[in-house]
């Protein structure tokens, strides 16, 4: 399937809830010999990752205009992907609307379904209630396992995170590993 979409074989990492795609820009300018997808939602921020893309001439970049969710769930292949990252989820502060977060135990499996046998999923958020949330969410589904060697510390930055570092916001980051 992706390399009907890049045109060659390589290793394929996702940008869930991609923004305007500072991250997915900076991971495929860095990294010409992986494949990215920024997976966004909102039309205007899609247009810009795909405009970024194409100035740039970053054929290893993609962009796809859907619910994070959804795609996970019904458009990857079993064990097609190298790694999953969720950088700054909305957190859905409000326990009744807790059912809206995305990282919850239904969504790790899918993901654990999408991902390769020792691929990441990678989270970074600002909010400490979230950030121990998945990580219960996550503990939930067997197939991931707490990856202590990953730190983000070379992880490029987005718009978000520039954001939250002048607010002087903390920043935590966890990843698991698909055994």
């Amino acid at each position: 399937m992706w390399t009907d979409v890049f045109g060659r074989n390589a290793p394929v990492e996702i940008d869930l809830g991609a923004g305007d795609g500072v991250y997915a820009e900076a991971r495929a300018k860095r990294e010409p010999e992986i494949n990215f997808v920024a997976v966004e939602r909102l039309l205007g921020r899609a247009t810009k990752i795909a405009k970024k893309a194409v100035r740039n001439d970053l054929v290893n970049l993609k962009v796809l205009r859907i619910e994070s969710w959804y795609f996970i769930k019904n458009l990857c292949s079993p064990g097609s992907l190298a790694a999953i990252t969720l950088r700054y989820p909305d957190p859905w502060p409000k326990r009744r609307h807790h059912g809206n977060r995305i990282l919850n135990r239904v969504f790790a499996e899918d993901a654990s379904r999408a991902v390769e046998k020792g691929g990441l999923f990678k989270l970074t958020t600002d909010d400490l209630e979230y950030f121990e949330w998945s990580g219960k969410e996550m503990a939930q589904c067997p197939t991931w396992v707490l990856e202590p060697t990953w730190t983000g510390s070379n992880e490029p930055t987005s718009e978000f995170e520039e954001l939250f570092a002048k607010e002087g916001r903390n920043v935590y980051r966890r990843a698991w590993r698909k055994a």
